[in-house]
């Protein structure tokens, strides 16, 4: 079975869809897309219906790329009143570890635990114990009389779930798993030296910036900041008198994000909201967006001290705005030198825009192999079709699914 999977990153902004193949651990891009988004803000869906429309707008895009149709997709939950709870759970095997055997300890260790209202999305395992020995991460396949788990639970309300999920799903979308943003951020900018340490991602997007924490490769925390780049356009369209478009394209094209990088000669005519013809410098423009951003990276920066006490080894940055000109400098001034500006380099998707939709995938596959389950979320006909394009196929079969649904009994949802 290929390993294809696709992800749908429901972002303020825009709507991401993306789908990959992992080929002798590497992903490969096969196709992405980003529509305009329309029927959300700050992360929330607030009309259904034109949700709806957008989502089927953009798959069709996607499809007509791919030449086959996506009708599974992993989808990203609004991290608003997220809860994180350390939790355990045990179980007797008596045998060879098996998927069932992993989805039943992970449902002892939530059972009960859950607060009203609130659903599950996932649980990260940070290790498990076979037989009294400890610290095992993948222990599908192993002998085994007892099995233990250690994680951390996340659980939002379920109106995040709902509200997303019910879209999707009228868009004609199964959706086969869930996940949060911080949580697809990390899988995303993840090393082997990061895995070590304690650090911070900043995702700074179009009306919100997520600050989540991890340890030891392992999310504890996160915080959505209400501030994000539509804060600059309309700090542009305040002080010069221009309409949102052009704001946009003067904080894309035009501006710096630092005043000592700017060029006085540099100009931007455009014409107002009373009909005047103007003339912007880059300077004036640079000092409305560096204002802002370092607002913006100033509350973030506090934000950390506030989810953490561990001493932060590492900051990444993410996100739409770290494509303004000068950015790493202005970072630089405000949280150090040894920030990292994550940049987005996979083939397909050289957009930091990208950056949660390739993390849901990889994040998935991550949790696939933890629990011993591969999978594919394109049918067994577009598989072969992907091999041999050439060959018309008559009879249509279809990938057993993975899951059975996902709003369910809170402990089943691993099955």
């Amino acid at each position: 079975m290929r390993k294809i999977y696709a992800s749908v990153d429901i972002g303020s902004d825009t709507f991401k869809f993306l789908v990959g193949e992992k080929q002798n651990d590497k992903f490969n891009i096969l196709g992405a897309t980003s529509i305009k988004a329309k029927g959300i803000r700050k992360g929330l869906i607030v009309d259904s219906n034109l949700a709806v429309n957008t989502i089927k707008d953009g798959i069709k895009e996607l499809n007509q790329k791919l030449g086959f149709a996506i009708t599974k997709v992993i989808a990203n939950i609004p991290e608003y009143n997220v809860k994180f709870m350390y939790v355990t759970g045990k179980i007797n095997v008596h045998g060879v570890i098996e998927t069932e055997h992993i989805n039943m300890v992970i449902k002892d260790s939530v059972y009960n635990k859950l607060d009203k209202d609130y659903e599950l999305v996932t649980v990260v395992p940070l290790d498990f114990t076979i037989d009294g020995e400890e610290g095992i991460i993948y222990p599908f396949g192993k002998e085994c009389n007892i099995l233990e788990i250690k994680g951390i639970m996340i659980s939002v309300p379920k109106k995040n779930i709902y509200s997303v999920i019910s879209v999707l799903t009228a868009a004609g979308l199964d959706v086969v798993d869930i996940t949060i943003s911080g949580l697809a951020d990390y899988a995303a900018v993840r090393t082997n030296k990061l895995d070590n340490k304690v650090g911070t991602i900043i995702n700074l997007g179009h009306e919100t910036t997520n600050v989540s924490i991890i340890n030891n490769g392992k999310i504890m925390n996160t915080e959505t900041i209400q501030l994000g780049g539509i804060n600059i356009e309309k700090d542009i369209v305040y002080v010069f008198g221009t309409n949102i478009i052009d704001a946009r394209k003067i904080k894309e094209k035009f501006a710096t994000c630092n005043k000592r990088f700017t060029n006085l000669n540099d100009t931007y005519e455009l014409t107002n909201n009373i009909g005047e013809q103007i003339k912007l410098n880059q300077l004036e423009v640079t000092e409305v967006v560096q204002s802002r951003l370092s607002e913006i990276l100033k509350l973030a920066r506090k934000q950390v001290s506030l989810l953490t006490k561990k001493d932060i080894q590492y900051i990444v940055i993410t996100g739409g705005l770290t494509e303004i000109k000068s950015f790493k400098n202005l970072v630089y001034e405000i949280l150090g030198k040894d920030v990292i500006i994550y940049l987005m380099d996979e083939i397909g998707i050289r957009d930091n825009k990208y950056t949660t939709a390739f993390g849901m995938i990889k994040s998935f596959d991550e949790k696939m192999k933890i629990r011993g389950k591969e999978c594919s979320m394109i049918s067994q006909e577009d598989e072969i079709e992907l091999l041999h394009p050439e060959e018309k196929k008559k009879e249509k079969t279809s990938v057993p699914k993975i899951f059975k649904g996902f709003i369910r009994n809170r402990e089943d949802n691993y099955e």
